[in-house]
């Protein structure tokens, strides 16, 4: 009896840990999937968007000195500003949820693809007729978002250095593309300001509830999250890469490459891949896959370093010289590379998370 009586209490407390086993290991995986939710924020899209408005703030502060001073060196020097802040955006550009959604900001901060040529025209119109209502940030935002952001500040950087510096529309087209500097600052400052506020976007992501009808759970917001890697993977493919490469050197089409006019093409895509690399490291997902996949995350990091190198062995495309063979065959593996990193993510590790691909990103595009 008195055996009876010191096993007894034994087993009542197996089998209340057998019995909270299951509770135990689901408040475990939700913490860590919270965890990388926090993480993406935290690490990844708060610096990103700060990093955003800083270089926006250097490219304001470039274009107001070559419209003071205007000749080779501050030209140079806008021109490397906009580099830079082609590569803090491009690193960011796939969060395309929360705030940039609003107000247009999207479209406003890059038109494109432009399958109409709708940018070029009109910006063509106000450089031709100089406009003065495109010069200030006032008047921009009443106007086509085709002709606001960085598309826009693409074309009055790129072509002969003396469209700049001392051609006769040299300072219409100077103050055309300060006040574009101006209003891209004016939206990155936005963005930053209300990704920064621990109860706006950021807050919704890190604490979801019940109430909130887009974040009612940690999947949801880990969903949203994921979203960056496989509709930023289409983008870079289908919008990015395809449309400029033909079926052929002679069908090739490096015209339709973003940011061709400034050079800035390469500097984009890296930022791109920089960007998305970045966040799956920040998140570290392993942890939570199975044994099965938990390859996957090395194999993804190992596919965003080929991209860096293939990128390093290319030179920025350029429409009158049309794409060499070479040329194209880099950007071919970069298609292959994407393909390949959009599968991981689709089909692996997302679905371990439990987790769904989502809709096409061009969906109605």
């Amino acid at each position: 009896m008195l055996r009876l009586m010191l096993i007894l209490p034994a087993i009542g407390a197996l089998l209340l840990a057998l019995a909270t086993a299951p509770a135990r290991s689901a408040g475990h995986a939700e913490a860590a999937k919270a965890a990388l939710v926090r993480n993406a924020v935290e690490r990844v899209i708060r610096p990103g968007y700060a990093g955003l408005k800083a270089e926006a703030a250097d490219m304001k502060a470039a274009m107001d000195r070559l419209c003071e001073a205007p000749g080779p060196e501050t030209l140079t020097a806008a021109r490397a500003s906009f580099t830079d802040l082609v590569s803090a955006f491009s690193r960011i550009e796939f969060v395309r949820f929360g705030p940039v959604v609003e107000d247009n900001r999207v479209e406003r901060l890059l038109f494109f693809p432009d399958r109409r040529g709708t940018a070029q025209r009109q910006i063509q119109t106000i450089l031709s007729q100089k406009d003065e209502s495109a010069t200030s940030v006032e008047g921009l935002t009443e106007k086509s978002v085709a002709v606001q952001g960085l598309g826009a500040l693409d074309t009055v950087l790129s072509g002969e250095d003396a469209a700049l510096v001392s051609g006769p529309d040299a300072a219409f087209r100077c103050r055309y593309g300060r006040a574009l500097a101006g209003n891209v600052l004016a939206i990155a400052t936005a963005l930053d300001a209300a990704w920064a506020r621990d109860k706006g976007i950021a807050g919704r992501l890190m604490h979801p509830d019940a109430g909130d009808a887009a974040y009612r759970s940690t999947d949801d917001a880990l969903q949203e999250i994921f979203g960056i890697f496989i509709h930023g993977l289409e983008i870079v493919r289908d919008l990015r890469l395809k449309p400029a490469l033909g079926e052929s050197e002679v069908s090739a089409k490096p015209g339709l490459f973003l940011f061709h006019r400034s050079g800035n093409t390469l500097a984009s895509l890296n930022g791109n891949f920089a960007g998305l690399q970045a966040l799956l490291e920040a998140m570290d997902v392993a942890p939570l896959l199975p044994p099965d996949e938990a390859y996957t995350p090395g194999s993804a990091d190992f596919e965003f370093d080929n991209a860096r190198r293939a990128l390093a062995g290319l030179t920025a495309p350029k429409v009158e010289a049309g794409l060499d063979a070479r040329q194209r065959q880099g950007f071919l593996y970069l298609v292959i590379v994407t393909a390949s990193l959009q599968d991981l993510f689709a089909t692996h590790i997302a679905p371990s998370l439990g987790l769904s691909a989502g809709f096409s990103a061009l969906d109605g595009d």
